[in-house]
């Protein structure tokens, strides 16, 4: 009768654990999915939010231009023309940050539509590398391009350009003054664009999540956002490419971008 009753109790127990063992994963993909809804929720009230302050900033922006333009023709003081730059340049910069946000909550919601045309990559390049002329000569920096003819492919020319500023950016900034190396390379079917700086490097440590969502390059330095190198991934995903990031041997970081020539 005792072998019994311990056979008894050993089923009822390993009864009771199958039970509490369904019912924990059960909890937890409950809660998997109210993380979920909620996750999608803000995602969706920060699309919103952005979306709103970039439409209102837009018309801002564009009195604060025309402003600046009768400003200069009515040769007011120089005081004044200072102040209506240092507004324009601010009300751009915050523009721009809007904008990031906008395109990381659309990313985030799937909405991202390409529109794949005939694109010369080294044209995107020298493009970039003449917008962000002035920010490369204030960090020092000189942009160098390598590149032995035109690199044609079927992308989005607005999202090609976007990764190519993102990557540029980060380089002027985390270089430290040296000089910013950009090399695009065609093959039959891919394309290549190689970004290196010549500054400290990126942090070992951080690499495995280098292009997650708001985690910057630099811990500790409060530079940007942390969603330039996400939205870098996120995009050459979508076009069927990759992105990856090393340390050069002799100093200095490389980023290289792939992506199929379509």
């Amino acid at each position: 009768m005792t072998d019994v009753a311990e056979n008894s109790d050993t089923r009822t127990t390993q009864a009771d654990a199958r039970v509490a063992s369904s019912m924990s994963v059960a909890e937890a993909k409950r809660q998997i999915q109210e993380l979920t809804c909620a996750v999608a929720a803000r995602d969706r009230f920060i699309g919103h939010i952005a979306h709103e302050l970039r439409n209102s900033l837009a018309p801002m922006v564009l009195i604060t231009d025309q402003f600046g333009a009768l400003a200069e023709g009515s040769q007011p003081p120089g005081k004044m023309l200072a102040r209506v730059a240092m507004l324009t340049s601010n009300l751009q910069r915050l523009m721009s940050t809007v904008s990031r946000i906008v395109d990381v909550a659309d990313l985030r919601r799937g909405k991202l539509q390409l529109e794949p045309t005939s694109v010369d990559l080294v044209a995107v390049i020298e493009e970039v590398c003449r917008e962000l002329e002035h920010a490369a000569a204030t960090a020092g920096a000189a942009l160098i391009i390598t590149a032995r003819g035109p690199v044609v492919g079927q992308w989005d020319r607005a999202r090609v350009k976007q990764i190519a500023s993102n990557l540029v950016t980060n380089a002027i900034r985390h270089g430290c003054g040296g000089g910013v190396e950009l090399s695009v390379r065609g093959a039959a079917n891919l394309a290549e664009l190689e970004i290196r700086d010549h500054g400290p490097g990126l942090d070992g440590s951080a690499l495995p999540w280098l292009f997650d969502c708001f985690d910057q390059v630099a811990p500790g330095r409060a530079r940007g956002l942390g969603i330039g190198l996400w939205v870098v991934k996120t995009l050459c995903t979508a076009m069927g490419g990759s992105v990856a990031a090393e340390n050069c041997s002799d100093g200095g970081a490389r980023f290289c971008v792939v992506l199929p020539r379509g």
